[in-house]
């Protein structure tokens, strides 16, 4: 089970050790077809276009919840010639909860075609996305201590960690019923799962009692595991006695055995009148069932408090390698009675982090817009909202730019911008929702990218 879970790490960094994506600047620029993947109901004013394998769209993000990284900057002091950190102003930033979510994209393949009313998509992608939650009890506590006001006071310490990796081929398909006015779409996944870490739950409480100062411990842990990678039919990548024969077997369970799953967009845009468009979408609704190469933990009675009085360390500091040796194994002996964890290998679910996009633009010119966007991910039960306003141009045949400022992870230092440009038949973009992230990084908590290149035919004329 242990090399089940050493593969399932090593299929999660492989895939890209970099939750939910973010299209705000993309839902609104008219020349890029990859805004379908923000509502399956807007696609390009091209024909056709094909995406260039493997460079068509290539999209990263990194978010904090929390803190920026000029305030572990400022934590910093220097004072005759001593450089301390403030641990105490650092910790004032956080949150119950705090979030650092890192996520990428890449399109192997992709193809969509307008015929008549009708427009059709397909899409073959990796997806990565890693998240990790830290309580603020935790920093709290480094930065006060569990003495004076905290004694007697519960810290919750449960930290969590999600990862998912997976492969998706995408079926899309829109049609305009009213013309210039109603456009439906939507977008079947159809999904691959290539690895995943899943904490569905994380509870670790630490009380200091007033009278006996002994630490009160208990804990509430389930988190799964899975991976598509591990060893099948006699091959074992640990082994080097495997035979060729073995792994040509191993690649064909791969693709067709387990970690399966689907999930569906919808999405809708509405003209109701001249000057008014009005649009919608709901992403990621459904889920993958993992049931191969699993390797399960979950507490055994989460409602146990253990007492510990703490370790014997006095001879250990003093580096004898006996007594060291003694009291590490002792301070395993006491986490492994606090955990208190069961082994299994049990079939799990696990979601898509749904999202949802709410949007209305204001029609200056068939080429001229400007656009207000509510954006909702999802996660753990938490929505996580985001509001952008834009203004987005088609200027020329060649040239579309669009300009955002958005409000996200409880930041107000947004500036996003958004360029595509058509030299005849190709497209290459750039689109990033916080484009102050490559300039001055200290300042912000979230940037994003996606950029790729595009062949396009059948583009409609700029219209003045």
């Amino acid at each position: 089970m242990k090399k089940n879970l050493i593969l399932t790490i090593v299929a999660l960094l492989i895939g890209g050790f970099a939750m939910a994506q973010n299209n705000l600047t993309i839902y609104n620029m008219k020349p890029i077809p990859q805004k379908f993947y923000a509502n399956p109901a807007k696609h390009s004013d091209a024909k056709i276009f094909v995406g260039v394998p493997g460079v068509s769209s290539y999209y990263m993000d990194f978010g904090l919840s929390s803190f920026k990284l000029k305030d572990v900057v400022n934590a910093i002091s220097t004072e005759n010639g001593d450089t301390t950190f403030n641990f105490g102003e650092f910790s004032k930033g956080f949150n119950d909860q705090n979030y650092i979510s890192v996520s990428n994209a890449t399109d192997i393949f992709s193809l969509g075609f307008k015929f008549k009313r009708n427009y059709f998509f397909v899409n073959a992608t990796v997806v990565n996305n890693v998240r990790v939650s830290a309580p603020g009890d935790f920093f709290e506590f480094i930065a006060q201590g569990n003495g004076g006001e905290n004694l007697n006071r519960t810290f919750d310490f449960g930290f969590g960690i999600d990862m998912l990796s997976y492969g998706e081929i995408g079926l899309g398909y829109s049609r305009e019923l009213i013309k210039d006015k109603l456009t439906v779409g939507a977008r079947l996944h159809l999904i691959k799962g290539l690895g995943v870490v899943n904490t569905n739950n994380s509870t670790f409480k630490f009380t200091t009692d007033q009278q006996t100062y002994d630490f009160l411990l208990q804990s509430d842990i389930e988190v799964n595991t899975s991976n598509s990678f591990n060893s099948y039919n006699g091959f074992d990548p640990f082994d080097s006695t495997s035979t060729a024969d073995s792994l040509v077997v191993q690649v064909g369970d791969f693709f067709t055995k387990g970690n399966r799953g689907q999930a569906i967009d919808f999405g809708v845009v509405f003209k109701p009148f001249k000057r008014f468009e009005f649009s919608a979408s709901v992403l990621n609704l459904g889920k993958i069932t993992w049931n191969t190469n699993n390797y399960n933990w979950k507490s055994d009675d989460p409602t146990r408090t253990y007492k510990f009085t703490g370790l014997d360390i006095q001879n250990a500091l003093e580096f004898n390698g006996d007594d060291v040796e003694t009291a590490v194994n002792e301070l395993a002996d006491t986490l492994a009675q606090v955990f208190d964890l069961n082994e299994n290998s049990d079939e799990f679910t696990t979601g898509l982090f749904a999202q949802v996009y709410l949007g209305g633009n204001f029609i200056l010119t068939k080429n001229h817009n400007a656009g207000i966007l509510l954006h909702g991910s999802f996660y753990k039960k938490r929505l996580n909202p985001a509001l952008t306003f834009s203004w987005n141009s088609r200027l020329t045949k060649v040239l579309g730019v669009s300009a955002t400022y958005s409000v996200i992870n409880n930041s107000f230092v947004n500036a996003g911008v958004g360029l595509s440009l058509n030299m005849g038949p190709i497209q290459t973009y750039f689109v990033s929702d916080n484009i102050i992230g490559l300039f001055a990084h200290d300042n912000v908590n979230t940037f994003n990218m996606r950029a790729g290149l595009n062949v396009t035919l059948g583009r409609k004329k700029k219209e003045g």
